[in-house]
């Protein structure tokens, strides 16, 4: 341990003086050869340029230490399987494996013969432990003897150890307290954080899966950061920004990678967790809540059974039944009705853009949607909009950013099915610009689904089934929450949805959870190193997919303040609701402000009183602010809390205003003498006068009398 954190302090030295560039190791070798073969290391070494070689260990029937990953050679042409085969009826085995259209052919490779590679060459070795059969294994009764090898070549202080398995660092870290350990995991948690920090253990983590709050706590603690598999300029520079300083590579090539400018400590600064999150029901129709609409959509008798996906604007869901070939509405209070919107051809989709245009995927041709049919925000007109897509394919649930009636444009994003990437159609002025595709890790799906990111093309969540969630950016293809169990839980949950906010300065993303397609969700805090959920949501409805042709829940969420956002769902079949989520305790908000008076009209000298009405009374928030519209020295406004008094010796027209908020209020004073009132004389200090509508009228303790004539 103190080893590691000399090095490190070193590195952090060099890098305020100078650029620097990470440690690269040939992820199986290289991918020049046979996986885990001599070729492959060679290659790695040579034709790459990697100081280190990564390898996976298994161990035949008879003892002998091999390099290779899986319990089989089946992915190269043989059904041995290598924990129940002796080295002997293996070593000949001619091994073959087509790597970037290249077939290359090549023999298991020892562990003994690895390790003299590695002494040869001067790179160091990581050793991935794979023992078993079907799964990995804490049994360490083999351990003693490759520790062995490593001691016969030397490589001890040089050598890493690298596994999942948890017990497995601990038996290494206790009896052989030398070697280097690393822990192999999708993401840092902060559980894995403690853990690493406690015994020693260095991380090394899947790109994607290092936020830059954990890679400083990580640093701070003495440990040095690996990732893998690292294959892309833009993961070798975001990581390395990080302070990565081991990546493991296929074939990414140092010598063209640029040095690294210094590790910017200050932006790697942890960003502390939310205290607190509270989440407070808005409104809950749906069968959990035992009020489902009769007509909601599901395929219960009588209802919409296509209204799959939903778009929410101004307070109402819209949702395109496919069957129907109609628009169907529900609003907050679980009115539904048919706004008459009708078609002769009509894709699942429907979305809306930051503008809230609406826009519905009309397309004649279902597996090469070309157009799309937009309802104006502004004027509600009718827009048709053609367009094309480099790579075609069933596309039900597109999204949209940004406004595509402004000079600007947005953005209208597709998943097609049977693709690799994801199509984005530039839309300004309400005409097609051009379309984009980026290349992202997964094949879509009839539901693949993008979620984006303040309208940047290059920028944006993807998912489908079983994937989890994936974060694009400027071509980075890496995992946004890397864990399956995290983002798909069972094994597939909801296809779609999700939603990513600002709440407080931290990046909270709400993605479906809990039971299959039943409308569950959860809150995660991306900013901070703990990842731990914040908050869980129970589903929506019992039904699942084969009861009401779910196939996702869809979200949106509304800015309330910079602490508090509101998020609404709709999911087919089981209902919609809303929630209040907020870094601080729910209180009671603002609906309206509005004044006791909106026209006073007094004589010079007298006093104009307005009252504040806030709307509802109890509302958290009582602080009105006054303000009026002179500086004249011959007026004077005396405010205190909810009442205002405005003095004037001096003929004019005065504005009093009430700001709360974002609420506001005015009140127009207009001071002039009166015609025919000579004099009005008062007993009481609760007694005033003042002029409404060229008449004399007289307030005294509340209660308010008209004066005729020309005196009192």
């Amino acid at each position: 341990m103190k080893r590691i954190y000399t090095i490190l302090c070193i590195l952090c030295i060099v890098t305020q003086a100078f650029a620097w560039k990470p440690q690269f190791a040939g992820h199986r070798g290289s991918y020049r050869g046979v996986e885990n073969t001599e070729e492959a290391m060679m290659n790695g070494i040579n034709h790459y340029g990697y100081t280190g070689l990564e390898i996976d260990v298994k161990t035949t029937s008879d003892g002998e230490y091999v390099c290779w990953h899986d319990d089989d050679l089946s992915r190269v042409g043989h059904n041995v399987t290598i924990p129940y085969t002796k080295f002997a009826d293996m070593k000949d085995l001619t091994l073959t494996q087509t790597r970037g259209g290249v077939t290359y052919t090549a023999k298991i490779l020892t562990v003994d013969r690895y390790l003299e590679i590695c002494k040869e060459n001067n790179v160091f070795p990581i050793i991935e432990l794979k023992w078993a059969v079907g799964i990995n294994s804490n049994d360490m009764s083999r351990f003693p003897g490759l520790y062995k090898l490593i001691e016969k070549h030397g490589l001890v202080e040089e050598a890493r150890i690298l596994t999942s398995m948890q017990p497995s660092l601990e038996y290494v870290r206790t009896n052989y307290p030398k070697l280097q350990c690393q822990y192999l995991c999708y993401e840092v948690t902060q559980a894995r954080y403690e853990w690493c920090k406690k015994w020693g253990i260095n991380p090394s983590v899947q790109t994607g899966g290092l936020t830059k709050a954990m890679a400083r706590k990580c640093h701070e603690a003495g440990m040095e950061v690996a990732c893998w598999t690292v294959n892309s300029s833009s993961d070798y520079v975001k990581h390395g920004e990080m302070g990565c300083t081991t990546m493991t590579c296929d074939y990414l090539v140092p010598a063209d990678m640029p040095e690294l400018a210094d590790v910017d400590w200050e932006a790697l600064s942890p960003t502390p967790p939310l205290d607190n999150l509270y989440v407070t029901p808005l409104f809950n129709y749906s069968e959990t809540a035992g009020n489902l609409p009769e007509n909601f959509p599901t395929t219960k008798s009588g209802s919409y059974v296509n209204a799959q996906e939903a778009a929410f604007i101004d307070g109402v869901f819209y949702s395109a039944d496919y069957s129907a070939r109609k628009v169907v509405a529900v609003d907050t209070t679980g009115k539904i009705w048919e706004p008459g919107i009708e078609y002769a051809t009509l894709r699942h989709g429907i979305c809306r853009d930051d503008a809230g245009n609406l826009i519905l995927h009309t397309s004649a041709d279902a597996k090469v949607p070309t157009q799309l049919t937009v309802w104006k925000a502004e004027d509600n007109t009718e827009h048709v909009i053609e367009f094309t897509l480099n790579n075609n394919g069933q596309t039900n649930f597109p999204t949209a950013s940004g406004d595509i009636f402004s000079a600007a444009g947005g953005y209208v994003y597709f998943f097609p099915n049977g693709q690799t990437t994801v199509e984005v159609v530039k839309i300004a002025n309400g005409q097609f610009v051009s379309t984009t595709s980026c290349a992202v890790s997964m094949t879509g799906a009839t539901a693949g689904y993008v979620i984006p990111i303040d309208n940047n093309p290059n920028h944006f969540i993807y998912q489908n089934r079983s994937n989890g969630y994936h974060l694009y950016k400027n071509g980075d293809k890496g995992s946004y929450l890397t864990s399956p169990n995290g983002t798909t839980a069972p094994a597939r949950n909801n296809t779609v949805g999700g939603a990513l906010f600002q709440l407080n300065g931290h990046d909270m993303f709400v993605y479906t959870s809990g039971a299959h397609y039943k409308g569950g969700w959860t809150v995660r805090d991306m900013t901070s190193a703990d990842l731990t959920p914040m908050y869980t949501q129970e589903q929506l409805g019992n039904g699942g997919y084969n009861a009401n042709s779910s196939v996702g829940a869809f979200f949106w969420w509304e800015r309330i303040d910079s602490v508090t956002v509101n998020l609404y769902e709709y999911c087919l079949g089981h209902g919609i609701a809303g929630w209040e989520l907020s870094a601080e305790p729910h209180k009671i908000r603002v609906k309206d402000l509005s004044l006791s008076e909106t026209h006073i009209t007094i004589e010079p000298g007298d006093t104009a009183y307005v009252k504040a009405i806030i709307t509802p009374a109890d509302a958290a928030d009582q602080d009105v602010v006054w303000r009026y519209s002179t500086t004249n020295r011959n007026t004077k406004l005396i405010a205190s809390g909810l009442e205002a008094r405005l003095t004037s010796t001096r003929e004019d027209t005065y504005t009093i205003t009430a700001t709360l908020g974002d609420f506001q209020a005015e009140c127009v004073v207009t001071v002039t003498a009166s015609s025919g009132v000579q004099d009005v004389t008062a007993d009481t200090e609760d007694t005033r006068k003042l002029i409404r509508d060229g008449q004399l009228q007289i307030e005294h303790k509340g209660e308010t009398y008209s004066v005729t004539g020309e005196k009192l």
